[in-house]
């Protein structure tokens, strides 16, 4: 397929927020409603309808789907500026479930429907590692390029999968250097969607970057306990990504019961649970309820209306993961180079994690940049090194 074809693509509202630190803007898209979701049906055979295929990439979004001013709006945007700068066609589906992947994909990998192949299939989630590689190893999937987000699949293994990888605890580190310098009660928190290694990184990060700021907060001088700086999980397994509910009563938890005043909702589209507790608390509470977002630019969230956003916000920062970023490099690779499966890894360093700032929102005391900035600059450089796990348990 050639990568010059050009298509309509419905977008929505377009908000411009700048970031420290990139020299650029980020620009987030909204993404069209369900109406527009691409759906397929699981077959057992290909068809062949001399019929071209309109698309040059395939995307299978994680279960938390559009909408979710997090992971898989920043995948989308990534393909929208695919779309945009290069020129390519995509389509998508939204699963509901896990049980749905295999299906999803192996319909991609078939092009039902059509002649020729997609250039590349994208899958956006770790829960869909399992799926991916039951497909890839098929026969009929020889020579179909991959590439999945946020799990490591060997390249030996699976030759066609490109892994788009991130250094989690690098950017969670940088705003638990926030979180540790602007705590009013000496008390803050991280909710987790559920426990496993990409959010022990997300954990170990924020807790190491909390006692680096704010000495103390997150252990002793041997580093070894968290004390005032509290781990907790919204779930047990991939439906707390959306579980809104859930990470709403922790969120109360939290703020309220616990006494912290700043709550990093490392959770997906649940978070908005964590931002909308803040938002409602800070009315009430004795000390300020913030929050911190995660992937995508969110202070905007925390605003009174987040359609017409206007200072304050109860986001005092998100962590971001620039997905957008490495589901673009990934696209551009498969359309205009040909794909070359291995590893992609987002850091501090290349730019695939960093922080939101935005002065029209709230305003940081430079002193609080700067000593961020500093932060951000060893990490870069290699010479403060970020923990990757929970390393205050033995």
């Amino acid at each position: 397929m050639s990568a010059s074809n050009r298509g309509v693509i419905a977008v929505g509202l377009i908000v411009i927020i700048a970031i420290a630190g990139l020299g650029v803007y980020f620009l987030f898209v909204a993404p069209p409603g369900p109406t527009t979701t691409t759906t397929t049906t699981t077959t057992t055979t290909t068809t062949t309808t001399g019929n071209p295929n309109p698309y040059d990439v395939a995307i299978v979004f994680a279960t938390g789907g559009l909408g979710d001013k997090s992971f898989n709006d920043a995948a989308y945007q990534g393909a929208v500026d695919a779309h945009d700068q290069l020129g390519i066609e995509f389509t998508y589906v939204e699963p509901q479930s896990v049980t749905e992947f295999e299906g999803y994909i192996r319909d991609y990998t078939r092009h039902v429907g059509y002649d020729d192949p997609y250039d590349l299939i994208i899958c956006v989630g770790f829960t869909q590692a399992d799926a991916l590689g039951t497909v890839a190893n098929e026969t009929e999937s020889a020579g179909q390029a991959y590439a999945i987000i946020d799990m490591f699949m060997s390249p030996a293994a699976y030759p066609t999968i490109t892994s788009l990888l991130f250094n989690e605890n690098e950017g969670a580190a940088l705003v638990g250097a926030f979180a540790g310098l602007m705590t009013t009660t000496n008390k803050v928190a991280i909710a987790a969607a559920y426990q496993n290694d990409m959010f022990d990184r997300f954990a170990g990060g924020y807790v190491f970057g909390a006692n680096w700021s704010n000495p103390g907060i997150a252990g002793d001088s041997t580093h070894t306990a968290p004390y005032n700086c509290t781990v907790a999980y919204v779930g047990s397994d991939w439906r707390a990504f959306t579980d809104i509910p859930a990470a709403t009563i922790l969120a109360d938890a939290l703020y309220d019961a616990q006494g912290n005043d700043i709550v990093f909702a490392a959770t997906g589209r649940a978070g908005l649970g964590v931002i909308n507790t803040a938002k409602v608390l800070n009315e009430t509470l004795a000390h300020p309820a913030w929050a911190i977002g995660v992937d995508s630019p969110q202070m905007y969230l925390g605003t009174a209306n987040p359609s017409a956003p206007d200072a304050p916000t109860s986001v005092i920062t998100s962590m971001l993961k620039r997905v957008d970023v490495a589901v673009f490099d990934a696209i551009k690779n498969a359309t205009t180079t040909g794909h070359t499966p291995g590893v992609w890894s987002g850091t501090v360093a290349n730019g695939g994690l960093d922080y939101e700032i935005n002065a029209n929102l709230r305003v940081i005391p430079q002193h609080i940049l700067d000593l961020v900035d500093d932060f951000k600059a060893a990490i870069s450089n290699g010479s403060i090194v970020v923990p990757s796990d929970l390393y205050w348990i033995p």
